[in-house]
């Protein structure tokens, strides 16, 4: 609908929390419902599926590559590139100037050390399906279907945020199928809706979060290794210096205790410099690193944090593979892909993923060169002891939403070119105990629950030791809630008279199988009216009541709440850092199989070892690793 109540003057406002925060600083929230299409700042609809000029067909950029990245590229790097035609268009021209816009907006509020976060509300709606037959109509009985969303561009927005060392928060589940899980008795009663719990739960994560502003990162080497390069070639921030002479310093305008910096570390010429000096216990030279923030925090004191760590040095390639950590591996691995991604020359999602299983390959073939590994049967595919689980991660990491396919046939793209933009905003900054999480998701049974899933378990009182001080045992004593027994995401782990929750860290996925009795599942689901589902004409409709779920006050509803609040909490040691502990607030999404769900196949796409977007499953995958491997130690 076109007039004024669709006009959103979202530039405007970005520039308005600028100028208002540009004597001091701070941190500025924009909450919006669409993205900016009026005024200065306007952003246009790039994914618009419009007729071509002289046709009738409807052109869909996600059938060519080429245009699908357009999609999900920032316009602040498009403005900067050469046009693709020998004239650009009017759109192109004003795509240009909207992009201008906002990287000078972004390098403005960073110079100023303005922070600024962007939280979206866009969800799906409920709409009469065609399908549903004539007498399920007259039942006044509705199909859940997800509406077309309007296009966001995240991909702009997000860059703004990076830019300026904020936040893109997607409220993208509504009240048509979100379950509401915090008590009644909690903040806000039991009067918000599904949405207004999201929007007041990310607004406390802002605003309860400890952090710093006006924050300079450095990082120094000892003689023998040097600072290559940040990881992503774009980093949250602004680097300042080019890293020829000294490394990079990185600018900041918030740093808090979920920020993670990643560096990749190179030798230098002259060889590391024998730091043994005839000291005893010291076999091998040590290489020493030291890194320090210089930061602002909330009460106005400048401080610095400083730390430095020392290496030993090695000449045994399986010294390096023994003492690989598998999370700093995958987080190293994911921001280099985006990298790839993102290079305006060669990047592509079809060089990503190319990119992604050449490393899995190269480091199981270096592996099996350089150790001991060479002497075993050429037939058996060797993996590192700490690397044992590098292989699912490379796959996982291809058909996670930042690098699959969504060309396919006959269906709607998924993901979309702003949800894949967004997910793409959360991988440049993800650090190692989510790396692989993010992209293989967890499912836990929730139905048939062992007798202490659930429920709060005390540790052991820990036994006094030279090592573990009062702070550190305290933190250990702090209750935890015992997990249900966890699954492989595949379709065959899944009982149609089971319930499972599908963690992959965005999002919890509530599934409810088609054959699961309605007394069972109300015993984790509260629903304020009458509602129920009924087959008409052989299917299932649903008349559940929109924006009216919650989790039941009964024992299984209060075991689920428990589990969701330490899966929030990733195991954290107290509040404050329970809070980063996740990008973003998950919300609890219901799934129910075979009931005209929103979010049944965007599930069912997550179950990742099974073949999904056009990938192989996890065992297809591996007899290709080792078979590429095979050739490469031949080819060398």
């Amino acid at each position: 609908r076109q007039g004024a109540s669709s006009r959103n003057c979202g530039g405007a406002a970005l520039v308005a929390l600028a100028d208002a925060l540009s004597e001091s600083g701070g941190r500025a929230t924009l909450i919006t419902t669409r993205r900016p299409n009026y005024g200065v700042g306007a952003l246009r609809d790039r994914e618009g599926m419009q007729p071509r000029q002289g046709s009738k067909q409807v052109h869909n950029p996600y059938k060519h590559a080429s245009e699908e990245q357009r999609l999900f590229t920032p316009l602040q790097r498009l403005a900067k590139r050469p046009s693709s035609t020998s004239s650009a268009n009017d759109a192109e021209t004003k795509d240009g100037k909207v992009g201008s816009f906002y990287r000078e907006l972004g390098e403005r509020c960073a110079m100023q050390r303005v922070c600024i976060d962007i939280v979206v509300t866009s969800s799906t709606v409920t709409i009469p399906s065609s399908s549903v037959s004539a007498s399920a109509a007259n039942l006044g009985l509705n199909s859940i279907h997800p509406n077309v969303r309007a296009f966001l561009d995240v991909a702009t927005l997000a860059e703004l945020c990076r830019a300026t060392c904020g936040k893109f928060k997607w409220l993208r589940v509504g009240n048509e199928c979100g379950v509401q899980v915090g008590d009644n008795n909690g903040p806000g009663g039991g009067n918000d809706s599904f949405t207004g719990e999201q929007l007041r739960e990310e607004l406390k994560r802002s605003a309860l979060a400890y952090g710093g502003s006006d924050v300079v990162f450095k990082l120094r080497c000892s003689t023998g290794v040097q600072v290559k390069s940040y990881s992503p070639s774009l980093p949250v921030g602004t680097l300042i210096g080019d890293g020829i002479v000294n490394s990079a310093e990185l600018e900041l305008s918030h740093i808090q205790s979920g920020t993670s910096i990643a560096v990749l570390l190179e030798h230098k010429i002259g060889g590391v410099v024998d730091t043994r000096g005839g000291r005893k216990g010291i076999d091998v030279p040590m290489v020493f690193f030291q890194s320090a923030v210089l930061y602002t925090t909330l009460t106005g004191q400048r401080r610095v944090r400083v730390s430095t760590m020392g290496l030993m040095t090695t000449k045994i390639p399986a010294d390096i593979y023994r003492s690989s950590d598998l999370g700093t591996v995958s987080t190293i691995m994911t921001r280099e892909a985006i990298s790839g991604l993102e290079n305006p020359n060669d990047g592509s999602l079809a060089s990503a993923r190319h990119n992604v299983f050449e490393k899995c390959v190269s480091l199981l073939a270096n592996y099996r060169k350089y150790t001991t590994a060479k002497s075993s049967p050429s037939g058996q595919l060797i993996l590192p002891e700490s690397l044992q689980l590098l292989p699912l991660f490379c796959l996982s990491l291809r058909k996670s939403r930042m690098f699959r396919n969504s060309s396919v046939p006959f269906k709607a793209a998924f993901p979309t070119a702003d949800e894949r933009a967004y997910h793409i905003f959360y991988g440049r900054m993800v650090c190692p105990n989510l790396s692989l999480q993010c992209v293989h998701p967890n499912l836990l049974q929730v139905s048939d629950m062992r007798t202490r899933d659930g429920e709060w378990i005390t540790p052991p009182v820990l036994q006094a030791n030279n090592y573990a001080g009062e702070e550190v045992v305290a933190a250990s004593m702090e209750p935890v809630c015992q997990l249900p027994k966890s699954m492989n995401p595949s379709i065959a782990c899944l009982d149609e008279k089971g319930m499972y929750v599908l963690d992959d860290r965005f999002t919890f996925y509530l599934f409810i199988g088609k054959d699961v009795p309605e007394p069972k599942w109300q015993e984790l689901l509260s629903v304020s009216t009458s509602a129920g589902a009924q087959r008409v004409g052989g299917e299932w409709v649903s008349n559940v009541p929109m924006g009216e779920l919650s989790l039941a006050s009964t024992e299984a509803g209060h075991k689920l709440r428990n589990i969701l609040y330490q899966l929030r909490r990733l195991n954290s040691p107290n509040a404050t850092l329970a809070i980063d502990a996740r990008h973003t607030h998950a919300p609890l999404v219901l799934v129910f199989v075979g009931r005209g769900s929103v979010f049944e196949e965007e599930m069912d796409s997550l179950l990742v070892d099974d073949p999904v977007g056009h990938e192989k499953s996890y065992v297809d995958f591996l007899c290709d690793v080792h078979k590429s491997v095979r050739q490469k130690l031949v080819d060398d």
